[in-house]
């Protein structure tokens, strides 16, 4: 006795607002029935020169419209004690041991304090 398989219209989207709403148990067989799923989520997403250059630019116009088209200054205050200006002129190894030590920062943790928008750091 052979299965009937029908053919249904049904896009990508529709499956995986489906797999969604599956149980952990449901979603690892899933990856059992369908073993290239594992390899494909695996493997590390290549995206071309332009891929990147377009999500940079992508970015950069939605931070630049939440400021209102206005950019920052560079004596805009960033990061702990540092200017915006200050840290541009860091060397990108400085960046990345700054950025590595704000990961390990629980900001859940953080005390959450009610500031006006307009309200620059005194400390």
């Amino acid at each position: 006795m052979s299965d009937l398989v029908f053919a249904l219209p049904v896009s990508v989207e529709q499956i995986a607002a489906v797999i969604k709403q599956m149980d952990e148990a449901d979603q690892e067989r899933l990856l059992d029935l369908v073993p290239s799923l594992r390899q494909i989520a695996a493997q590390p997403r290549v995206r071309t020169a332009e891929q990147t250059q377009a999500n940079i630019a992508r970015l950069q116009a939605e931070v630049l419209a939440a400021l209102d088209n206005q950019p920052l200054s560079p004596d805009d205050p960033f990061l702990g004690d540092l200017t915006l200006g200050q840290y541009h002129a860091l060397p990108d190894e400085k960046k990345a041991a700054l950025w590595d030590e704000w990961a390990d920062v629980d900001l859940m943790a953080l005390e959450e304090q009610e500031t006006n928008p307009n309200a620059l750091s005194t400390g």
